[in-house]
């Protein structure tokens, strides 16, 4: 077999998790991503960069997860309709797009105000999941601080929470972007074309507000976002 069939091959659709231990990959599919990390700078072998992904190779589909945008409901429903996940919850990992060519890949986006506001309220309102120190945690329960932390990460490789929602998805190799907007519509046509039932959606890990993003928002504020998503807001067509 010559080195390009090695990289690209179908042989490398058998990517998978260790089951019952959703985000570890096996052996083997750890061995192949040491030999991605040393390729991935030759251009049409693999993505330019590590995703977080869920592959089912029986029903031929790549999900692009985008922390905070429904992902603990789309599993929950996939769970429920007995689909065969083979990467269930891997998180940065490469892929060779070509080798999956033919599979249906897909996403979800929501606003990146109420993203913001959802990340802030469910992993530090609720709990504090970016382990900051007792004074820190202090000041990151006013939004307006948490905002500025935000500012100061590289939002292109930070925690996938705080992440762009553009770096964790494969715009260039993208069938269908959904939005959580009108995540009822979207996500039955996600179901169609994979030829799933379109059971009841459970909604899961839901972050419930007081009050409407909107009104967590001063105009400096919206504007502070604006600049620290203005990627996202301007590729996915967001406004406040």
């Amino acid at each position: 077999m010559q080195f390009s069939e090695r990289v690209t091959g179908k042989r490398e659709k058998s990517m998978r998790t260790i089951p019952g231990r959703k985000s570890e990959l096996d052996k083997r599919s750890i061995m192949m991503q040491r030999l991605y990390n040393g390729l991935n700078k030759i251009p049409f072998i693999l993505s330019a960069r590590r995703y977080n992904l869920t592959i089912s190779h029986e029903k031929k589909f790549v999900w692009f997860r985008a922390a905070k945008v429904a992902t603990r409901t789309i599993l929950h429903h996939l769970g429920r309709c007995e689909v065969s996940l083979d990467v269930e919850h891997a998180n940065f990992i490469f892929y060779p797009p070509k080798v999956f060519d033919d599979y249906f890949k897909f996403a979800f986006v929501r606003n990146p105000w109420g993203r913001l506001i959802s990340c802030w309220n469910d992993k530090v309102i609720k709990k504090n999941s970016f382990r900051f120190d007792e004074s820190d945690y202090k000041e990151m329960r006013n939004f307006e601080k948490f905002v500025d932390f935000v500012s100061t990460l590289n939002i292109e490789r930070c925690d996938r929470h705080l992440r762009l929602q553009a770096a964790l998805i494969d715009l260039n190799n993208i069938d269908y972007l959904g939005r959580l907007e009108t995540f009822d519509k979207d996500f039955k046509y996600v179901l169609q074309r994979l030829h799933l039932p379109e059971k009841e959606v459970i909604s899961r890990n839901v972050t419930f507000h007081k009050k409407p993003y909107q009104e967590y928002y001063s105009e400096d504020l919206v504007k502070k976002v604006y600049q620290i998503y203005r990627k996202d807001i301007q590729i996915f067509g967001y406004q406040f």
